[in-house]
């Protein structure tokens, strides 16, 4: 009885140690020769490389301010093209970046389509005409390649004196043009191929650093502008009409009463900016070999004086001067260079005595 009262008291005792332990959160310390349980995460990054591409930036025209240059090459060239009636047929004239059109014999007006550069020249121009002073010296004053076929003895002459690089022999008969009804005057055009490879023979400069004649922006006229008739001489108007959805002058084939001016290639002349120039007219009486008589051929000082600038629907007065190594042109003050808008511009030479006629409404 003795020895059993005794295991009872001994088990008891155990078990209330034990209850002691757990009651005060006592918790027995891993074995320090069994290691613990480790989870090891491998984290790989993949880095993803992107390569942009940027667009080449491309060149300033100089002539129209719009970022279209794919070349260094910034040489104007002008192609003397008829424009005396609405029936001649002409190719590609409405590709050019600027114009300058005036009168030469009899009242005749001719366009002098320029490029901004020999890379943006068209495959065929056309039909190109002979030189007539003022365009010669246009040409000059631009320092661009002046093509034409033959000319008169004062362009000639005016060519040789000035120093003008000229093109006279690279057309050929169109066969358009000869199909068409335009006279046998009227049916030769330059093309592309013999331009290039006659500038290359020659050794012609293909980049200038002749000036723009203007600066570009923004900037309103003094009173409305939504038709510019401006008569270029006694037998022929150059007249435009505002297109306030474009932004663009249309040139019409001669006064606002004709249809506007598209050539057979299928391209309206429409242009940002039309300028109008005002200057002092000569005659000159020459003699006409095909008759026997007497041609009335009139010429330009192209010295300075006064015109207009139509643009954005507005026109303003302004101010022009030309010599041998540039043409400027100035707001009315006549130093502040003149603000045209981005975009071609449109050049009609008109003569003092004609500038009353000249309507801008």
């Amino acid at each position: 009885m003795k020895h059993t009262s005794l295991r009872w008291l001994a088990a008891a005792l155990t078990t209330v140690l034990l209850l002691g332990l757990v009651g005060c959160g006592g918790t027995p310390e891993p074995d320090p020769s069994t290691p613990a349980d480790t989870t090891t995460t491998t984290t790989t990054t993949t880095q993803v490389t992107t390569t942009t591409t940027t667009a080449p930036q491309l060149g300033l025209n100089p002539l129209t301010g719009i970022r279209d240059m794919t070349t260094d090459l910034n040489r104007p060239i002008g192609f003397v093209v008829t424009d005396e009636s609405s029936k001649v047929t002409q190719l590609h004239l409405e590709s050019a970046d600027f114009y300058f059109e005036a009168e030469t014999e009899g009242g005749i007006p001719r366009i002098l389509a320029v490029y901004s550069s020999i890379d943006r020249i068209p495959e065929t121009i056309g039909p190109v005409r002979s030189a007539r002073t003022h365009f010669v010296k246009m040409a000059k004053a631009m320092d661009m390649i002046y093509c034409h076929i033959g000319g008169s003895q004062g362009g000639r002459d005016t060519i040789k004196e000035l120093g003008v690089a000229d093109l006279g022999n690279e057309y050929e008969i169109n066969s358009i043009l000869k199909n068409s009804a335009n006279v046998s005057w009227n049916r030769s055009a330059f093309t592309a191929k013999k331009v290039l490879a006659a500038v290359r023979n020659k050794g012609y400069r293909t980049s200038t650093t002749v000036k723009s004649p203007y600066t570009f922006g923004d900037k309103a006229g003094t009173k409305p502008a939504t038709t510019v008739d401006v008569q270029i001489s006694e037998s022929y108007d150059m007249a435009f009409t505002y297109n306030a959805a474009s932004g663009l002058y249309q040139k019409h084939r001669n006064s606002l009463s004709t249809p506007i001016h598209t050539t057979y290639t299928g391209g309206t002349i429409e242009v940002s900016n039309v300028i109008v120039m005002f200057d002092r007219r000569y005659v000159e009486q020459v003699e006409h070999k095909a008759d026997g008589g007497t041609l009335t051929r009139y010429d330009f000082d192209l010295e300075s004086g006064s015109g207009w600038l139509a643009t954005g629907g507005t026109a303003r007065e302004i101010r022009w001067k030309r010599t041998n190594s540039q043409l400027s042109f100035f707001e009315s003050d006549g130093t502040t260079p003149l603000t045209v808008a981005q975009g071609k511009t449109y050049v009609c030479l008109a003569s003092q005595t004609l500038k009353s006629k000249t309507n801008i409404k």
